[in-house]
């Protein structure tokens, strides 16, 4: 959408909600490949990838291989729910990537084409061993079902999942109404060769 669509968009919002102001939370969008976690207990139990939406690969054991996935959640102050089902984007860091392509070249294999295909090729190995030698990176940003607790709203539920443990992107800002994600736009679009991951939007 162009920055007028924006502002309509923002306008029927508060029109439709009755409400003088819109919160929003702004984040970069990974080019990467979407999973779900399933947590029960505070325990990873499962994972897939999003599917078409309903049905999604069963990747579990490789995404056991990503170190910054925590097998079993940090207990805080906050009660972990009973069941917790987190979505997130598998992605490779720039630098990463090179490398990887890098040693392919040597052990002459062919090289990824992007980081996506990358990520998205790795977590569907059929050996978790091999998986595990790829440089996968993760952020959580939403919720699925959860069974056992409340939150405020999406900036409680992201300052919670980091707290116990899930990596959360320090790029997503909360902005309110359409200039200030006008303004968040244009500032990571002028930075985005800064940032040591791809993006898409």
């Amino acid at each position: 959408m162009d920055d007028n669509e924006l502002i309509a968009f923002n306008e029927r919002l508060k029109k439709s909600l009755k409400i003088q102001k819109v919160n929003y939370s702004a984040e970069p969008k990974l080019d990467g490949l979407g999973v779900e976690l399933i947590y029960k207990n505070g325990i990873f139990i499962k994972g897939s990838t999003r599917g078409d939406g309903f049905n999604g690969e069963d990747i579990t054991h490789n995404l056991k291989t990503i170190k910054s996935i925590p097998l079993t959640l940090r207990r805080t102050k906050v009660p972990i729910p009973k069941v917790l089902e987190v979505r997130g984007e598998v992605f490779i860091l720039k630098r990463d990537f090179k490398n990887l392509n890098k040693k392919r070249e040597l052990n002459e294999k062919p090289v990824f084409a992007n980081p996506r295909n990358a990520a998205s090729g790795s977590l569907r190995q059929l050996d978790p061993k091999q998986t595990a030698k790829r440089p996968l990176s993760i952020y959580f940003y939403d919720a699925g079902l959860i069974e056992g607790h409340n939150f405020k709203n999406h900036s409680d539920f992201l300052k919670c999942i980091q707290n116990w443990g899930l990596p959360v992107n320090p790029l997503i800002e909360k902005v309110n109404g359409a200039k200030e994600i006008i303004f968040y736009h244009k500032k990571l679009e002028a930075d985005r060769h800064k940032i040591p991951y791809e993006i898409d939007g």
